[in-house]
Formats: C-alpha cells, structure tokens, sequence
C-alpha cells in the first residue's frame, strides 16, 4: 500500500463537528509534528481526529471529485446513463474498456483507504485520551468503526473480498506494506460484525445537534448494512435492519419530491444518510461537491458529462400520475421538452426549445441551483444521498415480496408512489410481476442517478440482459465474469506480486 505518509492532520471540514485546520506533517523534518505524545489529549483532539476520518465521505480523487464517485463509479456502468466519449479515465469505464492502469480507479482505492487509516487512528487512541466520558469515547469509537466498515463495503462493492484487512493505524513497517490479502470470507465478516456492534453505541438521529448533522447514527449503521446484506442476497437480514428504521418513527417521506434536489432541504426527516456540503471554501477545503456542472448542458455552461437514458426517459414517461401527467420525479430528474420544465437557466418567457434541440435530454436532479446556497452556481452544496427513506420502503418491500408477503410489499411501494401521486399498483399482482416492477420501473424512477442501479442490477444477476434490453452503449463489450468488479490497481503490485488480480483482469 502506497500509504507511508498518511499521518495524523487536522484537515478542515464541515460536518459539525469543528472547524480545524492543519497540515500532513513530517515528523523528520518538523518540530511540531504530531505525534500521540503531543495530540489525542482532549475532546476537541477527538473531534479533530473523527473529522480526518469523515472528510474520505467526500472523495478527493482529482478534479472531478464527487462526480467521480457517486456519478461515475457508481452510475457510468449502468443502463440509467449516457455519456459524454472524450473523457478517457472515465470513459473506459463505462465502455467496459477499464485496466489496472486507470486512474479513476486508483483514486477510489487511495481514499478509501486513506479513510480507513484515519478511522483507525481514531480507534487507536480515543481510548487512551485522558479527561474524558467513557460514554463519549465509547460514541467516538462507534462513529470511527462505522466509518472503517462503510469504506470497507465501498470497496468490497467494487473490487471484491480480497483485500488487506487493517484494524490499526498504519505505523511505517515494512510488514505494513507488504500485507496479505483476506480469505473469501474475512471481509464480509468484518463489515458485518462492525456494523451490528456500532449501533449499540451510536446515537438516534435527534441525539445530534442540528449543526452536527451528517455524523454517525445507529440507522445509518443499520440502512448500510442492509444494503450489504441486499448485495449478498440475504434478504431475511435486510428485513430485520430495514425495520429498525421504519419502526423507529425518526424518518418519512417529505412531500415534494422536487424539494430533495434544490439544496434547500439538506437533512430532511427522509435524510437517512447523506454526505455533507457547505458551498463554501472554510479552511482551504473546497465544501462544494461540482455535480452540476458536470452534469448541466453546455447551456448553462456545464460539461454535459453524463445524460439520461432513453430507456429511463421512457420508463418515467409512463409511469404517470392518476391524472395521466408526467410525474414530479420525472420533472425534477430530467431537463427536456415540455410546457411544465423548468430549470434554474430559463428566463421568464423562453422555452426548453430555445436553448436546446427540441430531442434532446438532460440532468435536472443535482442541477438546480439557488443563490443563497452557493457564491458560484458549479459551487454545488447540495448533500449527496447514500440512503433517502424511499429507499428504504422499497428495499423492504422488496424483502417482503421476497418472503410471499407480496400484497404488504405493494403497500410500501404504494406510500413511496404516492408522494408523487403516481398511479398505484393494484393489490393483485404476482410476485413476479412484483419484482419486475420494482426492477424495471420503481427503483429507477425514484432513485435514478443515486448510485443504486449499477449495484441492484448485479445483485438481481440481471447486468448483461438489462443493458443489451435497453441499449446502453458498448453493451457488448461488457463480459459477466469480468466487469463487474474494477481491477485491484497496478501499483499495488508493485510492492505485492503475489497478490491475485480480479478475474479477467491483468496485473
């Protein structure tokens, strides 16, 4: 692991929980290098240590930074998007076309890693800072373990089971840098045991301040491991954690959906996890996440990096309101030719068709704008959603249906279909159909462009069926055994020869 110089910083981040500052220092080479003999001695060391670990939530991998993640990763590969072809990094994903060598996915691998080490520095230490409740350091520790098993699901999402296992803070030996690959097994295990256990210490959403939004609850620990467990088909667990928040009472479905996506209504009672953003530029840290400029027409002075699909715009055309309208989420989703669009670069009085060909489609989820939340419009502050009550409504349902519980399931899909006042689905499906919709029409339409797709389509088994069914291009160039893992990057093998690739793939 290229990690040596990974050291303790207090780096600026708003998340409620400080504003510091700091540099990675080298103890070498500067007196105040810190070192446990010099930090960890109070609660505010703890905060600053905790806010190191919460700033990998916000990837750093180059300039595109959160699009890289959260649109490219987890979305390019899917049939939910089109993209612009002259991006090569990201490109060769989502033509099927990725290498060991792509940079994209080395900077996925570095920051999650790197949040991995800065939680276990987290872990290390908290426990020996003197001056302090041991309910807070037994919260502290909760809030680093669960930030360690999320970054580890990340990865295992990505790039599979074997990977090195680290439980503590890196310290510079050369055991360190040469580590072994876990067993199939060793992983999986380990995100599972750290997310059951941190919800016993983590607290309900209302134990947080609302300045200490996005930090760490037992529901969040809860709704990921759900979805770990949803990846791996074992549905009967997912059901038990999706309760927990249902249940609980501290969540619902807010009732526009277009408010969700104009930055003005961050940490809504449907907020069950989300990345935090300012829009401002405190500490030197850039607080504003980009997604809309990577995602606007050229129009509105965007990059146009990522499109709609049809075969989205198609289904979202037909999923209609009782009245036979367009729905809200597909006007809040997508920018294209019609009387009721909007978007925040039309003047009063103009029309989709004088800014763009009358076919054309673009992004309106993460694209609207407003001046109170940013100085600059590409400042986007919009918070990005990892886990929205919608969400969790269908995937329990999902879970139900699973079980034979189909009439319940369809219950829950219907509260998530009235919000948008969406025709509902009669109480007299099968399971099958029941699944199929919530395959083909539900899940895309609710959460397109949230980073569920690519994952829902490999954990049904249906990659290679949906993307040749709905034309996603390149399509035939996708290979089953292979694609849907990223290699383990190059360098790693550099230091680790004996380390095997990901099927497929060479080193």
């Amino acid at each position: 692991m290229k990690l040596k110089n990974i050291f303790i910083a207090g780096l600026a981040l708003n998340l409620g929980l400080s504003a510091c500052t700091g540099t990675f220092l080298d103890e070498k080479t500067n007196p105040n290098y810190l070192t446990p003999s010099t930090f960890w001695k109070s609660e505010g060391d703890i905060v600053k240590g905790l806010t190191s670990a919460y700033a990998y939530l916000q990837p750093n991998m180059a300039w595109g930074m959160p699009f890289e993640r959260y649109i490219v990763i987890d979305n390019y590969r899917s049939d939910e998007l089109d993209f612009r072809a002259d991006v090569t990094s990201w490109m060769n994903l989502a033509m099927y076309n990725n290498s060991p060598n792509d940079a994209l996915g080395y900077g996925e691998w570095r920051d999650l890693f790197k949040g991995i080490n800065y939680s276990n520095q987290c872990i290390d230490n908290i426990p020996h800072v003197e001056g302090v409740s041991e309910e807070l350091k037994n919260c502290s520790l909760a809030e680093a373990r669960f930030l360690r098993a999320y970054y580890y699901y990340r990865l295992y999402l990505n790039f599979g089971e074997r990977l090195p296992l680290y439980e503590h803070e890196l310290k510079g030996t050369d055991e360190e840098f040469y580590p072994q690959q876990s067993q199939p097994g060793v992983i999986t295990g380990f995100i599972e045991k750290e997310l059951i256990e941190v919800q016993n210490f983590l607290p309900e959403p209302d134990g947080w301040k609302p300045e200490q939004a996005g930090r760490a609850t037992r529901y969040m620990a809860a709704g990921i491991l759900a979805k770990f467990y949803m990846f791996r088909n074992q549905q009967d667990k997912a059901e038990k954690e999706l309760a927990k928040i249902i249940d609980c009472g501290k969540y619902g479905l807010i009732d526009n959906y277009a408010h969700l996506w104009d930055g003005l209504h961050k940490n809504s009672k449907e907020a069950v996890f989300e990345v935090q953003y300012s829009g401002n530029m405190d500490g030197g840290r850039r607080e504003f996440n980009r997604l809309a400029v990577h995602l606007a027409s050229s129009d509105a002075e965007g990059y146009e990096e990522a499109y709609p699909s049809f075969w989205l715009f198609d289904v979202m055309k037909q999923d209609k309101t009782v009245d036979g309208d367009y729905s809200d989420r597909l006007y809040a989703t997508i920018l294209f030719d019609d009387p009721k669009t909007k978007a925040f670069y039309m003047k009063e009085g103009k029309q989709f068709s004088d800014y763009h060909s009358k076919d054309a489609i673009y992004w309106h989820k993460f694209v609207t704008w407003d001046e109170s939340l940013s100085q600059y419009w590409d400042w986007s502050a919009f918070n990005i959603p990892i886990i929205r009550y919608a969400d969790v409504l269908l995937l329990y349902a999902e879970c139900l249906n699973h079980r034979g519980a189909t009439s319940q399931a369809i219950d829950y899909i219907n509260q998530v279909r009235a919000r948008v006042n969406v025709t509902p689905l009669p109480k007299d499906m099968s399971k099958d159909a029941v699944l199929k919709h919530l395959q083909n029409v539900e899940r895309p339409c609710e959460l397109a462009l949230e980073g569920s797709r690519w994952y829902d389509l490999i954990r049904w088994g249906i990659v290679e069926r949906s993307l040749k069914e709905h034309k996603k291009p390149f399509a035939d160039n996708y290979v089953d055994s292979k694609h849907k893992l990223l290699p383990i990057p190059h360098d790693e093998f550099l230091l680790n020869p004996e380390w095997e690739q990901n099927p497929n793939f060479s080193k």
